[in-house]
């Protein structure tokens, strides 16, 4: 019932065994959900206590409690729950991120504010075998059997980088459970010899939210701006909508839409113009309290707009994700994607039905500093495998990030 969203039935089918079953972890925590979904979250809050008063560590718990005081409009408590979360040994670091970004949040409302801010900056340097995403075949195959072969600015080059990134979104009270919200990123990369792979990208979102019980549905505009070589490459118009559902303290599904127009700026590129339809689903599930995993697919398809010699282009795609903290400082993440596209127009220069399949992988670590500074070393690698040789490449990357977040 609970899932099926009953939750006012659901806790009057367990109400009547309370004095039968309290105390039972199981029958309490379904007790005290089920209150709280379903609008009494002062009657889940003495349920909570319950299960707390025999395991305190319980950190799902500890933060459904935090949302039940907030729900009643007890700050003060649901700060101070909150604040648990974190003394709590062995907790994810991006957990940690997440709930100090929260707290933050708190304190502007708890300080009498609608308005909350939040963002990040952040500085890297590292170095990628590949910067421009180059074939490294000298000779790769064209139409009616011939061969043809690359010059060197062609070919698959390495360079050392810096890379740069920052962003802020603001967010706006509108009512209970509504609000407004606006933001922005700015990224790039400065290579050391290599200037034609120079590119920073600025990307605005704007749009609305809303939350209640275990919902959240987020919606809105998005425009941006990408740069190569420091020239106006391609432009992105776009809208989204997602919907996260909270089932219980171990699983978060998500569920969600974007469509975007790309418009490429210089005249010689306008042929690659193309509009972008793409849906995804989520599933995080918490393990234990140390060990968070995600598991999505997408799929959708490119709307060629302007002659793209490959035509239309439809894809599939899942990657997976898994996160552990090794202490409250100290954390690692992995994850891994494959996306299978495939094209609807014959090239005629490659003498192909062009069919391209991208798999990558990358591993970090994550080491969590005083003041919400964080140091984040990686390793990437990327494999783009294509029956049109031109397209097949591969990268390695090895960065080391410091990043604040306010």
């Amino acid at each position: 019932m609970i899932k099926e969203g009953k939750a006012a039935d659901a806790f009057a089918l367990l109400e009547p065994l309370e004095a039968k079953l309290a105390g039972n972890a199981t029958y309490d925590y379904l007790l005290a959900t089920a209150a709280l979904q379903a609008g009494n979250p002062s009657r889940a809050t003495f349920i909570y206590e319950r299960i707390l008063a025999l395991n305190p560590e319980f950190i799902g718990v500890r933060a459904d409690m935090g949302r039940a005081y907030y729900q009643m409009g007890d700050l003060a408590r649901a700060k101070l729950e909150f604040e648990s979360i974190l003394q709590i040994s062995s907790i994810p670091p991006d957990l940690r991120s997440a709930v100090e970004t929260y707290l933050a949040a708190l304190n502007q409302v708890e300080g009498g504010k609608t308005r909350i801010i939040v963002g990040y900056t952040e500085v890297g340097f590292g170095r990628d075998t590949n910067v421009l995403g180059q074939a490294s075949s000298k000779i790769i195959s064209i139409a009616n059997g011939q061969s043809i072969a690359l010059s060197a600015s062609d070919l698959k080059r390495p360079d050392n980088y810096l890379s740069y990134g920052m962003g802020a979104e603001l967010i706006e009270t509108l009512g209970e459970g509504l609000a407004a919200y606006v933001g922005a990123d700015l990224r790039g990369r400065e290579h050391n010899k290599i200037d034609p792979a120079d590119n920073f990208s600025l990307d605005g979102r704007a749009g609305l939210q809303y939350a209640t019980g275990n919902h959240l549905w987020r919606g809105g505009l998005t425009r941006g701006r990408y740069t190569l070589d420091n020239t106006s490459t391609r432009d992105s118009t776009g809208a989204n909508l997602d919907w996260r559902y909270l089932v219980d303290s171990q699983n978060q599904f998500t569920l969600g839409g974007t469509t975007q127009a790309l418009r490429y700026l210089p005249g010689v590129s306008r042929g690659e113009d193309y509009n972008l339809y793409m849906l995804n689903g989520a599933w995080t599930h918490v393990f234990m309290p140390t060990t968070i995993g995600v598991l999505t697919l997408t799929g959708g398809s490119e709307d060629a707009k302007a002659g793209r010699s490959d035509g239309d282009k439809t894809f599939w795609g899942v990657r997976a994700t898994l996160q552990h903290s090794f202490s409250t400082q100290l954390g690692t993440f992995f994850t891994a994607g494959f996306q299978r596209g495939d094209y609807s127009k014959y090239n005629t220069s490659y003498g192909v039905d062009r069919q391209d399949e991208l798999s990558d992988a990358a591993l970090g670590l994550v080491w969590s500093l005083p003041d919400r500074w964080s140091v984040r070393p990686l390793l990437s690698y990327t494999k783009n495998r294509s029956n049109a040789d031109i397209y097949t490449y591969s990268r390695r990357d090895a960065s080391v990030v410091l990043r604040k977040d306010f």
